[in-house]
């Protein structure tokens, strides 16, 4: 299926403060981005994102004619199907040209844009209103586009996500006796921030006792008004109050900054000029890490902090006052921070995730790219529900383990975590019973079950056996890193009632030929176990086949009847049917990319190799019970992969041989013998010792569904 491409365009590629932008590149899943630019500034967001999509630097004068030309050509070659300009200042441009090609035009703004320059530029504000989608982080900066008579029924509020993988958490703790509070105040030097009242508040707070070191991470216009001040309040504090100035513009300084503090003092205000804080990314960085936060409550930041993480303040006619009053109020209470640090945690995760809000922004993309209108669902919050995850395992004693310990780690738990031993052998069933006595991981139980059990009537008997709103699958041999339950949770906002993970290889261990593993870095429609979830009531609705359980097991015995009793106990395309027959019922489905599972990859073992060719005859019964999966599954709608093309032609062009005694049509196997003999990364000779496998491997699947497909009646080759 092909992804429409979104041709994003902005005016400085990537200012520090600004990688929110790269960030969202680079975790589109539905679509494929473009990148158009007048200025780059070196950063290793923007190379990350720049590595997934096709980028040009614009060289002409940004509204000649030339630059339009410019633009248009080059969103003719990246194929776009919808022009978006990051920040309104690129929008008089885009939007001309988005006319010009006939393509459906949106524009992203962040707050300067709108609140100072809309009002002074009226090219750009002309073109803010023709948009078809114009997306603001926060309904402050909506109720400021709405006063700028920009369309209520095109204006969406998504906030901006925030990859909660690079975002360490851990909870703060008391600092020892006479040792100073670490707070920081991380943002641009300027007016709008509140630099200097942050400093005021520090000082002030140190003088009623409490020993203070204050760090200001940033740069801009006021930091030498900044380090007079510091000197001034710093000699007259006996002591108490000690500061220092980090540049904020290298990658990564913030988060550093962030891992070493106590407590984060936003000061922002508004400005002379108008300009307000719209969100403040910084606070919601800090509340991810588990830093408690005190924070003026101006523009946005409401929305943003929650009152359980940190303190709001309404700073008046004297800010810093104000936000010393409040910032006292979390120093003095250090037993509070850890559960404030979860709060805070549980409320980025539920609102602000990246994969979620990209989510929600994609979904605007495709519908402006399928009909030219934005589409009507509004990003939501995902409640914060029960979560039980679900678990089969069998003679794995080792993965098992590795698995426990994986979930035993995560930064929101699993309220249980329920393990059916399908009849191992190994010591498995000891090892469980022992972690079930340990509760690691907590709420961890097992589901008494006979060792008869086909794989999927073991997870139904979980199904049943569990009590969460939200059910998350995975497997034995995976190991989920330790945002995945809270990412996973994050996808349901706006209804969703499927979220599907992304999945790995491990990255510690090495990949050989005819190594096993498994890799999903997308949502192709093949819904597997190892790494997705659904809401309890998405399933009731998918269903019967109660009272058996959400996985069809008359679906499972004939595949189970096809493939024979050896790969009876092997699970095979019932999840695929499961999340399809989820679906048909209505609830939407969304790709959680920063949901990862590692899953282990297994040494090559040739036989394995070639009996998992067997395999491939149950993808025509696939296909017949799920047809939507020819068109976004498979290749050219018949080709299991496009290699299977290279299969048939060698095949063919053999066959040819064999017939005429010609070996003219010997040619059409060239691209099939060129792929086994193309090096691997450790060179030539281990691809050419695996060929004869590959080859046989290549020869049973070919068999196989040829099978599948007279059984089934459904050609897939």
């Amino acid at each position: 299926m092909q992804r429409p491409v979104v041709l994003h365009v902005v005016r400085e590629w990537l200012r520090p403060s600004e990688t929110f932008v790269a960030d969202t590149i680079r975790s589109t899943t539905a679509t494929r981005a473009a990148i158009a630019y007048r200025q780059r500034l070196e950063h290793p967001a923007a190379a990350e994102a720049e590595a997934i999509s096709r980028a040009r630097q614009l060289r002409a004068p940004s509204e000649s004619r030339a630059a339009r030309l410019e633009l248009a050509a080059f969103a003719s070659v990246a194929r776009a199907s919808v022009i978006h300009a990051h920040f309104g200042q690129p929008a008089s441009l885009s939007q001309r040209v988005a006319r010009r090609l006939g393509l459906p035009f949106a524009v992203s703004l962040h707050g300067y844009d709108v609140l100072v320059e809309g009002r002074e530029n009226g090219a750009m504000l002309d073109a803010i209103r023709r948009a078809a989608l114009v997306v603001v982080p926060s309904t402050f900066l909506a109720d400021a586009a709405a006063k700028l008579d920009v369309a209520d029924e095109v204006i969406r509020v998504i906030p901006s996500g925030l990859d909660l993988a690079a975002l360490p958490f851990a909870e703060r703790v008391a600092p020892t006796p006479g040792a100073a509070v670490r707070v920081t105040f991380a943002g641009r030097f300027v007016a709008k921030k509140g630099v200097l009242d942050a400093a005021e508040a520090m000082a002030i707070v140190a003088s009623q006792g409490c020993a203070v070191r204050g760090r200001f991470v940033g740069f801009g216009e006021l930091e030498d008004a900044l380090r007079r001040r510091l000197r001034e309040l710093v000699a007259a504090s006996n002591g108490c109050f000690t500061a220092e100035i980090l540049d904020g513009r290298p990658a990564g300084a913030v988060r550093s900054a962030l891992a070493e503090t106590d407590v984060l003092l936003t000061a922002s205000r508004i400005a002379e000029n108008g300009d307000a804080e719209t969100l403040g990314l910084v606070n919601l960085e800090a509340q991810a890490m588990g830093v408690p936060v005190v924070a003026a409550a101006s523009g946005g930041v409401p929305e943003a902090v929650s009152e359980q993480a940190g303190v709001l303040v309404t700073t008046g006619e004297h800010p810093a006052s104000a936000l010393a009053a409040g910032l006292l109020s979390v120093v003095a209470r250090p037993q509070c921070w850890a559960e404030m640090g979860r709060a805070g945690r549980r409320h980025v995760a539920s609102r602000f995730e990246l994969s979620a809000r990209t989510a929600d922004l994609e979904e605007q993309w495709l519908s402006l790219a399928r009909t030219g209108r934005a589409a009507n669902s509004r990003g939501r919050a995902a409640p914060d529900e029960r979560v039980s995850v679900v678990m089969v395992t069998r003679d794995r004693r080792e993965l098992v383990a590795r698995a426990l310990d994986a979930l035993a780690v995560q930064t929101r738990p699993a309220d249980e975590v329920l393990v059916v031993d399908n009849g191992s052998s190994d010591g498995t069933a000891q090892l469980l019973a022992e972690r079930v006595k340990q509760q690691h991981p907590a709420g961890l139980k097992l589901v008494p079950a006979p060792a008869s059990l086909s794989v999927a009537e073991a997870r139904n008997a979980a199904v049943a056996a569990s009590c969460g709103e939200v059910i998350a699958f995975t497997d034995d041999d995976c190991r989920p890193r330790p945002q995945w339950v809270e990412t996973l949770l994050a996808g349901f906002a706006g209804g969703v009632g499927l979220v599907q993970g992304r999945t790995v290889a491990d990255p510690s261990q090495e990949l050989r030929p005819l190594s096993r593993t498994q890799w999903t870095p997308a949502e192709f429609g093949l819904y597997e176990t190892c790494n997705i979830a659904y809401r309890r009531a998405a399933l009731d609705a998918g269903g019967p086949p109660a009272p058996e359980g959400p996985f069809d097991l008359g679906f499972a015995d004939q595949i189970s009847g096809l493939l024979g009793r050896w790969f009876g106990r092997y699970p095979f395309g019932e999840d695929t049917e499961l999340g399809w027959r989820v679906k048909r019922a209505g609830a939407g489905s969304r790709f959680a990319v920063h949901a990862v599972v590692e899953h282990h990859v297994f040494p090559p073992d040739p036989r394995l190799a070639i009996r998992r060719g067997i395999l491939a005859a149950g993808f025509p019964l696939v296909i017949e019970r799920v047809p939507e999966l020819r068109d976004i599954f498979l290749w050219n709608r018949y080709l299991l992969g496009s290699q299977r093309l290279r299969v048939w032609g060698a095949i063919g062009g053999l066959g040819l041989v064999a017939v005429t005694g010609k070996l003219e049509p010997g040619v059409l196997a060239l691209p099939y013998a060129w792929r086994l003999v193309q090096p691997h990364r450790r060179g030539r000779k281990p691809r050419l010792r695996a060929a004869p496998v590959v080859v046989a491997k290549d020869l049973v699947e070919t068999a196989s569904l040829v099978y599948g497909s007279l059984r089934a009646r459904r050609l897939v080759l």
